[in-house]
């Protein structure tokens, strides 16, 4: 399996190529696993397993809280290095899962997880820190190696040990004012919008209803529809006839538009996010200073988030599941959403040296995570009420940098 998905990916392994590789039959395949997806499964748990064992000896060892802490992710970063296509297994390709890749993901942290909050109990500080937040740094380091992975900088990550422990610690720094401040607009529900007359109708207006025909364009009305067959059967599912059906047009329209499912899936995804993005940024440039503009920029994603299911399955469930492509423009909207930790400023500070594009990551992939797991478990309608405490994710670490 680790050779295939190395060569293929996960989504072009074929059963074919997987029992040439191990030189074995279709049936003996099958004597111990009922699908392809069952064998990534619990190769993932193998790979996990052996990591977790090697990781979980250096933890025990002598030192401090930090020493301890450092050469268990040391010992991590130096297997990814050595052994790549584990690791893109891992920490990549398992996302081409979707939905039924989060359970198996979330075990793979677990570990790491314990690690952390161990290290946070023995820690001079003694400050406690919530579980959500243990997940978000785990997680957060997790998206580290995955962008090394893919950017094709993996070797480096053994010297990134340092700045991400820091980080975890960081944690437990007292919250500060502009963290309390950004948690406070964050507590604040946002106004709610309203159609006004002459704007298109949202996603929830069936694409081939009259109003959709007469209000968006036939392109418009196929992206739709995308959208309410993917939210409803996943990309996999996806056929152009019932595509065409759905939308109230023909097969030969989409073909003037689009050269394959994909694209037109594409173009779905970029314009729920698109709204998802505006959502936000309204939210922030309405805040005169940055701390309120952190806040209110991330509750409005969380509402916005939590008010549109198609939103929430595209970009945490179906999206991956495309293709490299796709990982692409997930990575470039999970970019954009944490834009303001970008270069040019601080949260919550407003002069001093920009945040290194590894932590910048590192928030991203946790606060994504975070939203992700309560998805997986059926809390949409509780994210907003997460925004305070997903505020802390981002901003204690920096607040006093």
């Amino acid at each position: 399996m680790v050779e295939a998905v190395s060569d293929h990916g996960y989504p072009g392994t074929t059963l074919r190529e997987l029992v040439r590789i191990a030189g074995v039959s279709k049936s003996t395949f099958y004597e111990h696993f009922e699908s392809k997806q069952e064998c990534f499964v619990a190769t993932l748990d193998e790979i996990v397993a052996g990591v977790t064992e090697q990781v979980t000896h250096a933890f025990r060892q002598k030192g401090d809280f930090r020493e301890r802490l450092l050469a268990a992710l040391t010992v991590f970063m130096e297997l990814v290095v050595r052994e790549p296509g584990a690791a893109r297994l891992a920490a990549v390709e398992s996302l081409t899962l979707g939905a039924a890749g989060v359970e198996p993901r979330e075990r793979a942290l677990e570990a790491f997880e314990l690690m952390i909050r161990q290290s946070f109990s023995h820690s001079p500080a003694a400050r406690e820190v919530s579980d959500m937040t243990v997940r978000a740094i785990a997680s957060g380091i997790r998206g580290v190696v995955y962008r090394r992975l893919r950017d094709g900088t993996a070797e480096e990550l053994p010297e990134l040990v340092p700045e991400l422990v820091d980080w975890a610690m960081g944690y437990q720094l007292p919250e500060g004012e502009e963290v309390r401040r950004a948690a406070a607009a964050a507590a604040e529900p946002r106004p709610q919008a309203t159609e006004g007359k002459g704007e298109e109708p949202d996603w929830r207006e069936p694409p081939d209803s009259p109003r959709s025909r007469a209000e968006l364009t036939q392109r418009e009305r196929i992206v739709r529809a995308v959208g309410r067959l993917v939210a409803d059967k996943g990309f996999e599912s996806l056929s152009i006839p019932a595509v065409s059906a759905t939308a109230g047009t023909s097969n030969q329209t989409f073909y003037e538009h689009f050269g394959n499912k994909r694209e037109a899936f594409l173009a779905a995804f970029d314009a729920s996010a698109a709204d998802g993005l505006a959502a936000t940024t309204d939210a922030f440039d309405s805040q005169a200073e940055r701390p309120e503009a952190v806040g209110a920029g991330l509750r409005a994603m969380l509402e916005h988030i939590a008010g549109n299911e198609l939103f929430a399955r595209f970009t945490f469930f179906d999206l991956q599941t495309a293709g490299p492509v796709a990982l692409d423009r997930a990575d470039l909207v999970n970019d954009s959403f944490t834009a303001f930790l970008r270069p040019g400023f601080k949260p919550g500070i407003s002069e001093g040296e920009p945040l290194s594009p590894t932590l910048v990551h590192a928030v991203g992939s946790g606060i994504w995570s975070v939203i992700q797991h309560e998805l997986a478990h059926g809390q949409a309608a509780a994210l907003p009420g997460l925004a305070p405490d997903l505020v802390q994710i981002v901003l204690r670490p920096f607040a006093t940098r």
